[in-house]
């Protein structure tokens, strides 16, 4: 069949399947999350940054993390900071999820990483992309 065949219908890419962690106080967003990526990945989700840091002790490695920028307790920024020091490798897959009414400080924190980063509501697509760039 070529391309020039009028029933030939390029295929999508399938995204590579990968281990992705949600980080995210809302729990809305991140069973909503949870559920739409499970689909193409296996997910494991975390309510706290605190969370987020049990995990990376006991030896857990992610291909993506999306991190949401304000949470209570420890914030993105913080968690990100710890990170550096216990799981280096683990920065650049790391997207963080903006709600857009963000501190001073998480706006100086944003300008200054060259992590992908998302403003809520976002569309899935964006965050299929997203992924992928961490991912590859």
């Amino acid at each position: 069949m070529t391309a020039s065949d009028s029933s030939y219908a390029p295929q999508a890419a399938t995204p590579r399947r990968g281990r992705l962690l949600v980080i995210d106080d809302d729990v809305l967003v991140r069973v909503s999350l949870g559920h739409i990526l499970s689909r193409d990945h296996e997910v494991t989700l975390c309510e706290s940054g605190s969370h987020a840091l049990d995990l990376f002790a006991e030896g857990k490695r992610f291909d993506a993390i999306l991190c949401d920028i304000n949470m209570p307790g420890m914030d993105g920024p913080e968690l990100y900071d710890r990170m550096s020091v216990v799981v280096p490798d683990q920065l650049r897959r790391t997207i963080f999820l903006t709600g857009g009414a963000y501190t001073t400080r998480a706006q100086q924190f944003l300008a200054r990483i060259d992590n992908e980063q998302m403003e809520k509501p976002f569309e899935f697509e964006a965050l299929r992309t997203a992924l992928a760039c961490v991912m590859d």
